[in-house]
């Protein structure tokens, strides 16, 4: 707290004011620092914090959000994060960093917190429920009241105040949620997804600097690999620190520069894998920006001019926003997708016009279906958005070399680097294209599908 004086009517009036306050002066004259009220504990004490502290808060109708404090865990992270917030050129001392992280990803949350932290910058670390699909539903099921859920909304609202860096430390959940949890995850989502909704506009203003997300190497990881968790963050940890000269020389040499060159100028981008799984894709890429991902905030254009403020590490891509109605064909891929609504396997998906007609999945297609807009919407508000997720989002081409596996992780983040290509649907004007981050006050996913490698990407 900060004191100040007030002078009125002769006498001395002492008023306290909240670091909330300083950072925000017009808007919250004498308003308090929410986030300051959110609980917090360690790491060690997360067990026991949960048990004594946090069950018996949403026992009473109280739910809240709480907070990690920020912790030296490996010099491995340090380095790499140290390397991370250089590459990313747009963190300057002093600002606001907010975490919202998952529970898998923490030791690379309060890692990157801590250096942060000794460098002057004031942060947050939040855990993200959504990644803990087990206290989660226990955490619903014990809550009086679902509408007290509003709270968590504007909690996130406040977050997003606060931060002027939103970091994602992600790794997927270690166990699979069963049906009762992936009902609590799909209850907390819509909460999440309003609370959240202005993230995207706030980013397009320049009010959020970046957005981080941001992989960490997990054992459960590392066993779809084949490999121990040690060799697992040796060549994590490098796919991470690669440099954006490195990408660059590598997406020079890619044969597709020149096919994407004649797309972006007008011809039809045919893509095509014959066999078991196979891929026929058509679209128009026209004027679009074309994107090399280095991790860097700012112009990263091959084709086009767009000034981007999202980074995923690892980095390592060519992406685009197709034409929305463009696209048409299908492609089936037998790479599974981690989500928090569960594990998606055998997907097939058909586009006609732009639009997902057909999502069907050997496994998971309940999360299927809501990640391509075809669920069943309870809301009018819902729908609309809904129909933007069952639009075609982009065309993504990974380029990290360290990355170049045959075997992938579960991962999304990660896997989408390995070379080969993915589709996603829902929102895409963060890329250039027309389909925005919220609609009605509610988020529109973005949902990357990993299709693995291709036998031809043409211009006709």
């Amino acid at each position: 707290m900060v004191a100040r004086s007030n002078r009125a009517g002769g006498a001395n009036k002492t008023k306290e004011i909240t670091i909330w306050e300083v950072l925000n002066p017009r808007r919250y004259k004498s308003k308090p620092m929410p986030i300051l009220d959110f609980p917090i504990c360690s790491r060690s004490e997360l067990n026991s914090f949960i048990k004594n502290e946090l069950l018996p808060k949403w026992q009473k109708g109280q739910p809240t959000l709480f907070r990690m404090e920020p912790e030296h865990v490996d010099s491995r992270i340090e380095t790499t994060v140290k390397s991370i917030i250089a590459n990313n050129g747009a963190y300057e001392k002093g600002e606001r960093v907010t975490f919202n992280a998952r529970p898998d990803a923490l030791p690379l949350a309060v890692e990157m917190g801590y250096v942060l932290k000794k460098l002057g910058y004031q942060t947050c670390i939040v855990y993200n429920l959504l990644g803990d699909p087990p206290l989660l539903n226990k955490l619903i099921s014990v809550l009086p009241n679902q509408k007290s859920l509003e709270k968590i909304e504007r909690q996130y609202k406040t977050l997003l105040d606060f931060a002027q860096h939103w970091v994602v430390p992600y790794a997927t959940p270690h166990s699979e949620p069963n049906k009762a949890e992936r009902e609590a995850v799909k209850v907390y989502t819509e909460v999440i997804n309003k609370g959240t909704a202005e993230l995207y506009e706030k980013s397009e203003r320049g009010e959020i600097k970046s957005r981080d997300s941001i992989g960490f190497p997990v054992a459960h990881e590392a066993k779809r690999l084949g490999l121990s968790l040690s060799r697992w963050e040796t060549i994590l940890y490098k796919a991470m620190n690669i440099t954006k000269a490195e990408i660059e020389r590598e997406i020079e040499k890619t044969e597709y520069l020149k096919v994407l060159g004649k797309a972006y100028r007008g011809k039809t981008l045919k893509i095509v894998r014959r066999g078991n799984f196979p891929v026929n894709l058509t679209m128009k890429l026209k004027n679009r920006p074309i994107f090399k991902d280095v991790g860097r905030i700012g112009e990263n254009t091959i084709y086009g001019k767009y000034f981007e403020r999202i980074t995923n590490i690892p980095c390592g891509e060519i992406f685009m926003a197709p034409i929305e109605d463009s696209v048409n064909g299908e492609y089936y891929t037998k790479v599974p997708q981690a989500t928090e609504h569960g594990t998606m396997e055998g997907v097939h998906v058909v586009f006609k016009n732009g639009r997902v007609v057909e999502a069907t999945a050997t496994r998971g297609e309940e999360a299927l279906l809501y990640y391509t807009g075809l669920a069943k919407p309870k809301t009018e508000a819902e729908k609309l958005v809904y129909e933007a997720q069952n639009t075609i989002a982009e065309l993504g081409i990974g380029m990290n070399p360290v990355l170049d596996f045959e075997k992938v992780t579960g991962n999304l983040l990660i896997d989408e680097k390995m070379k080969g290509i993915h589709i996603a649907t829902g929102r895409n004007q963060p890329l250039g294209g027309k389909i925005p981050g919220a609609i009605g006050g509610i988020a529109v996913e973005h949902q990357d599908f990993v299709v693995g490698k291709i036998d031809e990407m043409v211009a006709v």
